[in-house]
């Protein structure tokens, strides 16, 4: 891929977790969106040979929507 290649997304904290999927997706096509945890989870170890995405998500304002919560969602 040119240029360079995030292993994490600060800026997507507070982003509605769809549209945050999308843009990770988007940005880093070899990864997997394995893990979406609640707050203060710890997430298990990925398996061998997968590339994954951590993101950590709360409930938003809206029913029946969930945020990107801190940490920022990363590689791991």
């Amino acid at each position: 891929m040119p240029g360079t290649v995030p292993e994490s997304w600060p800026d997507l904290i507070g982003f509605e977790l769809n549209a945050a999927v999308q843009i990770i997706s988007k940005e880093r096509p070899d990864v997997r969106i394995a893990r979406v945890l609640p707050i203060g989870e710890v997430p298990s170890p990925p398996p061998q040979d997968q590339v994954r995405v951590i993101i950590y998500n709360d409930v938003g304002p809206l029913p029946n929507t969930w945020m990107v919560a801190p940490p920022a969602p990363y590689i791991g």
